[in-house]
């Protein structure tokens, strides 16, 4: 042991806390900072910035209790904390060879291309009912009725043909600007 370290004008007792402060500190996550919002958000995240698009908060809420539900959610929070467990001391002790790992890693992921197994119909089966079903339910009624008043009154009246427009679709007309050839 190094004595060094130790100074003889603390008690036992203060030795001991100042060693519980040092074992919490180097225990303990970082703090994380906080994130500084960019320019044109407003402080807003892009979440917050995504909702803000009319029907889009239904769509988040609805994928958000889709994936709280689906039988992947709790291995991909186990597997992430795994990763920060095991990870933030290698990478704090040995950070070129993580970026090496995270490089084969990289190339793996390319040669194998799981997008193309993983990500099949049978995964999203359940999504994209649920998502229709709650759009639907959410929205009123009246807006049902404006849709469709104005899907039927625009489909009925055709607009009306102009003599350009007539001859630009005339048969044998190619179709774009008309330039003069030499």
């Amino acid at each position: 042991m190094d004595t060094s370290l130790i100074e003889p004008s603390l008690t036992p007792l203060q030795r001991l806390a100042r060693s519980r402060e040092r074992l919490r500190h180097v225990l303990a996550p970082p703090a994380r900072p906080a994130a500084a919002p960019s320019a044109g958000s407003g402080g807003k995240s892009w979440e917050e910035r995504l909702r803000d698009i009319p029907g889009m908060a239904t769509v988040i809420d609805v994928v958000k209790v889709w994936w709280q539900q689906h039988p992947l959610h709790a291995v991909s929070i186990v597997a992430g904390e795994v990763g920060r467990t095991t990870l933030r001391p290698i990478a704090s002790r040995h950070p070129l060879a993580l970026v090496g790992v995270a490089m084969l890693a990289g190339a793996v992921l390319a040669w194998a291309r799981p997008w193309r197994w993983a990500l099949r119909s049978a995964l999203f089966a359940g999504l994209a009912p649920q998502v229709a079903s709650r759009v639907v339910a959410s929205l009123p009624i009246e807006s049902w009725l404006t849709m469709l008043g104005t899907l039927f009154t625009s489909s009925a009246t055709t607009p009306a043909s102009t003599g350009t427009a007539a001859a630009g679709n005339a048969p044998g007309a190619t179709p774009g600007p008309a330039t003069a050839h030499p």
